[in-house]
């Protein structure tokens, strides 16, 4: 064991409840209308999409989520994700190929990381609790096929195209595609909104937890799995 992962560990326990304490907001998913960041990202949802287009259209292909990660997620048929930003900073070969992708994200304030997260045909990822409360889960539907769903504190949500999901990881939640094509979102974990203090000592403990070697290393990952599966793509 990492010595680092005992303190870590310490540590999102106490911002975990501090979070909870001074963000008691229990609505899940959470309401977006209002959200300006949320309607930037719809206004360049056209770009995304034709990027991630581009990308299958050329035969680019991603990693399963468990080789990303280094640890199975818990899904029956295949998980598949790009790494796009990691510690709020873009990473890896996929910045070069979707520049709008990551200038829309760039525009998220308090954005600590983003994937491409690809469920294929039948896959569940079965109900459980995220363990940072720190940070809100932002889903971003690319490509959403009838019967890809969410189900977040008990309600089934649709993954639809140009619409967004964002919700409070640390709450029962699972997908499902029981759609015939695959699922394509864009997932953002996001800083907690907080008023002073609470969001400056939330924003150091998501900083100290990027020090778990398990998110150090993911942009070393994602680029050599990116090696392994688009040898030929620039």
């Amino acid at each position: 064991m990492n010595p680092l992962e005992p303190l870590l560990g310490a540590l999102l326990r106490v911002n975990n409840s501090v979070v909870h304490r001074f963000d008691p907001v229990e609505e899940n998913p959470r309401p977006l209308a209002t959200i300006p960041w949320h309607t930037r990202m719809l206004s360049r949802w056209d770009a995304i999409r034709s990027e991630w287009d581009a990308f299958r259209a050329a035969g680019g292909r991603l990693p399963r989520i468990e080789d990303l990660l280094g640890e199975h997620q818990g899904n029956t048929e295949e998980w598949a994700a790009g790494l796009l930003v990691a510690g709020g900073r873009p990473v890896g070969p996929h910045t070069g190929r979707f520049p709008a992708t990551v200038e829309a994200l760039a525009g998220v304030p308090g954005l600590r990381s983003a994937l491409w997260s690809v469920l294929a045909p039948g896959a569940v990822l079965p109900s459980h609790r995220g363990p940072n409360a720190g940070v809100l889960r932002y889903h971003l539907g690319v490509v959403c096929p009838s019967g890809a769903v969410l189900t977040v504190a008990g309600h089934e949500v649709p993954y639809l195209e140009r619409g967004g999901i964002l919700f409070d990881d640390t709450v029962d939640h699972g997908a499902v595609n029981r759609g015939a094509t695959e699922r394509v979102t864009l997932f953002c974990e996001i800083e907690r909104p907080l008023a002073r203090p609470w969001s400056v000592s939330n924003r150091l403990a998501q900083r100290l937890l990027g020090l778990d070697e398990r998110y150090r290393s993911a942009p070393r990952r994602a680029e050599a799995w990116d090696r392994a599966v688009n040898p030929g793509l620039p």
